[in-house]
């Protein structure tokens, strides 16, 4: 199939290169870094680097059978070393994840990533065992029982992730419960017993999403939990079990990509999300056919970089499932709301815009409630800058001095200082909602996420239209004069003027004015920090600085997005 050309290049591409090449090493060295340092990536580039080159043999041997009735010998050699090269590492978990370790037993110590394997090597396995060498698939079946089922089955033990509440229970639970029935298609106790475990938490799982179907953990965060979720649900299925799909919030929920899709196929990049979140065509088309749910605006099929981590099942999916019904549908104009994330998105326009309300403690949180989008022409203008890079303190208690995480990294209101804290009882309340037709009101009661002496009350109104006008209006009320700043995001420079700041786009430019009844001062900082995946990126963050008087003020700030003269 054409669409699915170039991934079967890729895929072969890796496989020759790994042919002739020796796979990067997990030395000590490396594995004690992030005990040391609290960085990752040193340990986790090889780890992954090692995971593509397994799976792209595996996609290749998939190629081989679509044309042929017999996987090539120099695929088959690739997959084998690669099995083998697996089996030797030391654990299959990631050092970052060592306190989940029971009994300190990092080798059989069940994270994301040790599912993931598991789920992997046991599928293969399965799938190509009879052209295997016996050595190697014995190998493999001793290190899956050892390192995964035994620990899953016949411990019972709550273990670390059983205890979580967000992707964990459903990546890890769906992770091996697709290695069982991979592996035990004739131990009907232990496979029995590991999907009665895995079915508790992927039940946990869902009833943990909201009746709305969204995932305050971002988009990217939906494909990897809910992706693992639905994977399980279906191989379940075809293997004699229970339809997992069949439930009204599991549709809502499939939902969810379509309804917060912008127009180029990019997405809202709340908590630690990112804009360019990959959608597998495989699950897409798989949920669109179980469950006939829209589709967001994708393009073509992932490319097998897309997946930094080297997921198996999105990759094989991405081959097995994907059909020409999800690729280049055109993104409908519309606004999205959805009242329990407390999000609105309007999408599919030149102009789009999303904003959220939502609280302080959910999952992957940053400190943003009252945050907003706002595009034109595929730029982002006002930007969430999601994710930063993942390291000890990202996690632990200096998370929120990181740009990305903090108020003071988002387009909100700073009063007397202060921004806003953490805790699910600093939250927006939702005043007001309306579809306008050209676009989309919200009101939110922002009172409880600030803890400022002398703050009364904090609302903010979006007043959004569609052909590119934004208007926000901040009502705040003292019993003291006190400083106030209005905060604005973008990894654009702004050029600041003394009544309006400009951000110049390629297509199209964005405007930004405000009250002339308020002395409003205009100041912009440079943030140079670090990505997701480390990269070095520049944020430009615009204050708008005044002083408010004892009682009520409004502060509003106008948005004009302008197409440039061709």
């Amino acid at each position: 199939m054409s669409y699915l050309a170039a991934l079967e290049d890729e895929v072969r591409d890796v496989v020759a290169r790994a042919a002739g090449s020796a796979a990067p090493e997990l030395t000590y060295t490396l594995y004690r870094q992030f005990g040391d340092t609290g960085h990752r990536f040193s340990y986790e580039h090889p780890y992954f680097e090692r995971r593509g080159r397994l799976v792209a043999a595996g996609a290749a041997a998939i190629f081989d059978l679509r044309t042929d009735s017999a996987v090539s010998p120099e695929v088959l050699a690739v997959l084998a070393d690669e099995l083998w090269r697996i089996c030797d590492e030391h654990t299959w978990a990631l050092p970052a994840h060592e306190q989940y370790a029971r009994d300190g037993d990092m080798r059989r110590n069940v994270d994301l990533f040790a599912a993931e394997t598991a789920h992997t090597v046991a599928d293969l396995i399965e799938r190509f065992g009879k052209q295997l060498p016996e050595d190697v698939i014995m190998r493999c079946r001793e290190e899956l029982l050892d390192r995964v089922f035994i620990p899953f089955a016949d411990d019972q033990r709550p273990m670390a992730f059983e205890k979580m509440t967000n992707n964990w229970l459903a990546v890890v639970a769906g992770g091996v419960g697709m290695a069982a029935l991979a592996f035990f298609p004739d131990d009907a106790k232990r496979l029995a017993m590991i999907l009665k475990r895995a079915q508790k938490s992927l039940r946990r799982f869902i009833e943990y999403y909201p009746a709305d179907g969204g995932c305050s953990e971002g988009m990217d965060y939906w494909v990897y939990g809910f992706g693992y979720f639905a994977y399980f649900a279906e191989a379940w299925r075809e293997r004699g079990g229970p339809d997992l799909l069949l439930d009204t919030k599991i549709r809502e929920i499939a939902a969810f990509p379509a309804r917060v899709g912008f127009g180029d196929g990019r997405f809202p990049s709340f908590s630690d999300g990112s804009e360019t979140a990959t959608i597998p065509t495989g699950l897409m088309a798989r949920l669109v056919e179980r469950l006939g749910v829209p589709v967001p605006r994708i393009e073509t099929v992932p490319t097998f970089a897309s997946d930094f981590c080297h997921r198996w099942p999105h990759l094989s999916k991405n081959i097995e499932w994907t059909t020409e019904r999800v690729l280049n549908r055109a993104a409908s104009p519309g606004v999205s709301y959805l009242p329990d994330l407390a999000w609105v998105v309007d999408c599919g326009g030149e102009a789009e815009f999303a904003a959220k309300g939502g609280h302080n403690d959910e999952f992957h949180n940053h400190l943003d409630v009252g945050q907003f989008i706002l595009r034109a022409h595929s730029e982002t203008f006002l930007a969430d800058l999601g994710a930063g890079e993942y390291t000890a303190d990202y996690f632990g208690t200096k998370r929120y001095q990181h740009v990305h995480t903090a108020a003071e990294g988002h387009s909100l209101p700073v009063i007397d200082g202060r921004g806003q804290l953490p805790g699910a009882q600093h939250a927006a309340k939702v005043e007001r909602f309306a579809e306008t037709g050209q676009g989309a009101i919200l009101t939110l009661d922002m009172t409880s996420a600030y803890e400022v002496p002398g703050l009364l009350a904090l609302g903010r109104r979006f007043t959004w239209q569609r052909h590119g006008s934004l208007v926000v209006v901040d009502r705040v009320e003292t019993d003291r004069p006190m400083p106030f700043e209005e905060l604005y995001i973008s990894r654009i420079r702004p050029v600041l003027e003394a009544d309006r700041v400009v951000w110049e786009g390629e297509a199209a430019r964005c405007v930004l004015t405000w009250q002339e009844t308020l002395a409003m001062t205009p100041e912009l900082e440079t943030i140079e920090t670090t990505g997701h995946r480390g990269e070095l990126e520049s944020v430009f963050r615009v204050r708008l600085r005044c002083m408010i008087e004892a009682g009520a003020s409004r502060l509003e700030s106008v948005f004009t997005v302008e197409r440039k003269e061709r």
